[in-house]
């Protein structure tokens, strides 16, 4: 599959599609003189190889609390009927379970899908590293949370329909085929929504030359009446051996977000904007300067990308798409509360949301035969340091300490051309590069004396288009 630079579009149609992308061409700089101070590289050895992907199944065995004993039934005027209530008073002690698991991975990653537990990734294993980027709870406990006043935090990537917050059907079984997609061997989990009657899915696909997963989710509605309707992927992340450090940075490239919820005394309240990535002089994409849990929205990220890096595990996800579309994203984080109240072993998460709407408080509609889908892709990245953008060619990393500049890449797929820091519109290095994925170049340069201007890291292809830059 050719590296695109462009995501793909949303589409709503009476067929569920797929969407394509082509490439942008930036001009090079016009100025490329001999580099004016010493600059040094180093590419790490490749620990990975390109492989077509393949199928396998197994199951896995999780404790799990016996939360059907407390289904409360619900009456028509109840907002989640037909779904049930739950009695927390009722909720039996965890006794082990055995679920099915379908696992689809090339040479790069490896995800595992649980059908019987609402069709989510329950594992996503990246390779290079050989860690669960997903938080993976060792028990399937419910809380006290969701749009049904109880949801289950068994962890991975869920999908949230067709309310808001973490939907109505994510507890029960969904249907599972295999298949092929354009972009390769592919999983569909579906599910029929018991109160509006129409369909929701995921078709999650892998192929050989991309460490990414792609990830389309869709609604259709084969009724004969219009429905509103929420539809979101949750992704529960997990980077340091099942937990969030302090550490972690979110990466969104937005000037302000707004407030869902919160327990920090020093952001605003909910629906409230708030300056990102820094409020009140508090840098707030450092989850570590968080004070208490906090969730909130970024509408229509425009750059197309977003990002969670752990820097303690010096590993992170990135999460790549067409700017505008899906029209949400969303980040919560539960900082100070007491891990008790989702799972027993005092392991965390956060999550990173994208979604239908902007947020949870405009629902979309859907008509009669008609199909809502998207198409987006999330790869993993390590050994980067910290994470400045993405895109679908390539994560850089471009920082400066004690006049030393430092940039990192990592790619997704293997790219060859050359990477270029211009320091004031001026070549300051350049380097050829061949590179494929699990690798990470680095390359630094020692500013002379009483120079001055920004830094700019690129990378280029062999047709000089400029395919992936950050600036200071």
């Amino acid at each position: 599959m050719a590296i695109d630079t462009t995501p793909t579009q949303a589409t709503t149609t009476s067929d569920n599609t797929t969407s394509t992308v082509t490439a942008t061409a930036n001009p090079p700089p016009a100025t490329r003189p001999s580099p004016p101070a010493p600059a040094t590289s180093s590419l790490s050895p490749a620990p990975l190889a390109a492989a077509e992907p393949w199928l396998s199944e197994t199951t896995i065995t999780i404790p799990t609390y016996d939360y059907e004993a407390a289904f409360l039934p619900t009456a028509p005027d109840d907002a989640v009927y037909p779904y049930p209530r739950l009695d927390p008073a009722l909720v039996g002690p965890p006794t082990p379970r055995t679920y099915r698991a379908i696992v689809l991975q090339n040479g790069f990653v490896a995800v595992t899908i649980l059908p019987e537990l609402g069709g989510r990734v329950y594992r996503w294993v990246d390779k290079a590293t050989g860690e669960n980027l997903l938080y993976e709870n060792p028990v399937v406990k419910p809380t006290g949370w969701g749009y049904r006043g109880w949801w289950l935090a068994a962890g991975g990537i869920e999908w949230a329909f067709p309310a808001s917050e973490h939907g109505l059907n994510e507890y029960r079984p969904w249907t599972a085929t295999t298949g092929t997609t354009p972009y390769g061997l592919s999983v569909t989990v579906s599910d029929v929504d018991s109160r509006t009657g129409m369909e929701v899915g995921a078709t999650i696909s892998l192929d050989a030359g991309h460490t990414w997963i792609t990830m389309q989710p869709y609604a259709r509605n084969g009724t004969a009446e219009p429905h509103p309707y929420q539809l979101w992927l949750n992704a529960m992340l997990a980077l340091s051996g099942n937990t969030m450090s302090g550490q972690t940075r979110f990466i969104i490239p937005a000037a302000e977000v707004v407030v869902h919820s919160t327990g920090d005394g020093g952001a605003p309240g909910s629906g409230a904007t708030m300056g990102w990535p820094s409020h009140n002089g508090r840098d707030m994409s450092l989850y570590g300067n968080w004070t208490g849990y906090l969730g909130f929205f970024a509408p229509n990220v425009a750059h197309g990308f977003t990002g969670v890096y752990d820097l303690a595990a010096d590993q992170g996800v990135v999460r790549v798409f067409n700017p505008g579309w899906p029209a949400g994203t969303k980040i919560f984080g539960p900082a100070t509360l007491p891990p008790s109240l989702w799972t027993d072993d005092g392991s965390s998460y956060v999550e990173l949301w994208s979604g239908a709407t902007n947020s949870f408080w405009a629902d979309a509609t859907l008509g009669p035969g008609e199909t809502f889908s998207w198409t987006e892709q999330w790869y993993p990245v390590s050994g980067l340091g910290g994470l400045s953008t993405a895109n679908r060619v390539a994560a850089l990393r471009l920082a400066e300490a004690g006049g030393v500049v430092e940039g990192t890449v990592a790619v997704p797929a293997a790219f060859s051309g050359r990477a270029q820091l211009l320091v004031g519109e001026q070549v300051a290095g350049e380097w050829p590069l061949t590179i494929v994925p699990g690798q990470v170049f680095r390359a630094t340069w020692s500013r002379p004396a009483g120079s001055g201007g920004a830094a700019v890291w690129q990378l280029v292809n062999s047709d000089g288009t400029i395919v992936a830059e950050t600036r200071q």
